[in-house]
């Protein structure tokens, strides 16, 4: 997997751990409008890593095969496969 790969997919992960972290803090203080402005704009912005992932590097996960153009799922080295892990 190349760098650039690894690195966006950090950023989701990132992104995507700052957002659920949100959603829990929300359950106890659902009036706290500046972190709901928060929580929109991880959620915004982990859409938008993880568009840019997928039009890069193909389907991040099964559920965007749909929307994409070819059925590509199988088109990449799995991670235990050799090519995989360069």
């Amino acid at each position: 997997m190349s760098e650039e790969a690894l690195n966006l997919l950090k950023k989701i992960q990132q992104t995507n751990f700052a957002e659920y972290d949100m959603l829990l803090y929300l359950d106890t203080h659902e009036d706290d409008k500046k972190a709901f402005k928060l929580l929109q704009s991880l959620s915004a912005k982990k859409k938008a890593l993880i568009a840019e992932y997928e039009d890069k590097f193909g389907p991040l996960m099964q559920s965007a095969i749909p929307e994409q153009d070819s059925f590509n799922w199988l088109d990449n080295p799995w991670p235990w496969e050799k090519e995989g892990n360069k």
